[in-house]
């Protein structure tokens, strides 16, 4: 691990995700399964409503359904698990 990560509750790995990672994430998605993926500009509001959401543990994880949010967010089928609520 990293000075200052913090290991999820119910993980044995990390929970924070480099840009790296994520690009390579993507890369194998988009390229291997062609999953279809947001504009940058809805992404950026989609990640700035996640990071600014009560429920969201560690900078990354989404409480309402565990996933990391900046690969959620990124997801053109993806909604806001946020049950009554979505903010996106």
């Amino acid at each position: 691990m990293y000075e200052g990560e913090q290991e999820c509750k119910g993980c044995t790995g990390t929970v924070m995700v480099t840009d790296e990672e994520i690009k390579k994430i993507f890369g194998d998605m988009v390229k291997v399964k062609k999953v279809k993926l947001v504009s940058e500009e809805v992404y950026k509001d989609r990640i700035s409503k996640c990071l600014s959401c009560e429920s969201l543990d560690y900078g990354t994880t989404c409480r309402f359904c565990g996933c990391l949010v900046q690969i959620k967010a990124k997801l053109a089928a993806a909604k806001c698990p946020c049950p009554g609520n979505p903010r996106w």
